[in-house]
């Protein structure tokens, strides 16, 4: 299986027992239009804001994450829950695939600002410093987690995502 498979399978799992915990079930938007908003908001805005100070962007991302990955998480499982409740097959798929463009389309937006975010932090020490050792801990928590060789890397997650939205 792939890293993203692993993942996706960890978001899944976790996920699942939030939402089912949080009973998360009711709200007025869809699940994949508020973690795309999740996506649009961590994603694109901090990028966007943070190209001239990376070391401040990292610092934003990483509180916006503390913060905001068990929704996400539980944005994720009830998507999945959402889609999987639909016993009509095409119907099932058609959800399944306004999923998939709910998601991919603030990823694909900030394609670009995300590629000069990591531009910037790559020229920078301490912001470079601050994301190895966040990626060095995550990659070990799910290598502890899901075994050897599942790697993460933040500044590869839009096309870690995008891939994993557009594998089939």
């Amino acid at each position: 299986m792939k890293a993203t498979g692993w993942v996706l399978g960890a978001v899944l799992a976790v996920g699942a027992g939030y939402t089912v915990k949080s009973g998360c079930w009711s709200s007025s938007r869809p699940p994949d239009a508020r973690l795309a908003s999740h996506f649009d908001k961590l994603m694109c805005g901090i990028a966007r804001n943070n190209v001239k100070t990376p070391e401040k962007g990292v610092r934003e991302l990483g509180r916006y994450m503390d913060k905001h990955t068990g929704d996400m998480f539980g944005d994720f499982g009830a998507m999945l829950a959402t889609i999987e409740r639909i016993s009509d097959d095409d119907k099932h798929d058609r959800r399944a695939e306004k999923a998939r463009e709910r998601l991919s389309k603030p990823i694909q937006a900030c394609a670009r600002d995300w590629n000069r975010f990591g531009e910037a932090i790559s020229e920078d020490p301490k912001a470079m410093e601050m994301l190895e050792r966040f990626n060095e801990r995550l990659s070990r928590t799910f290598e502890i987690i899901f075994g050897e060789g599942r790697r993460f890397d933040l500044l590869q997650l839009p096309q870690q995502m995008t891939g994993a939205l557009t594998d089939k």
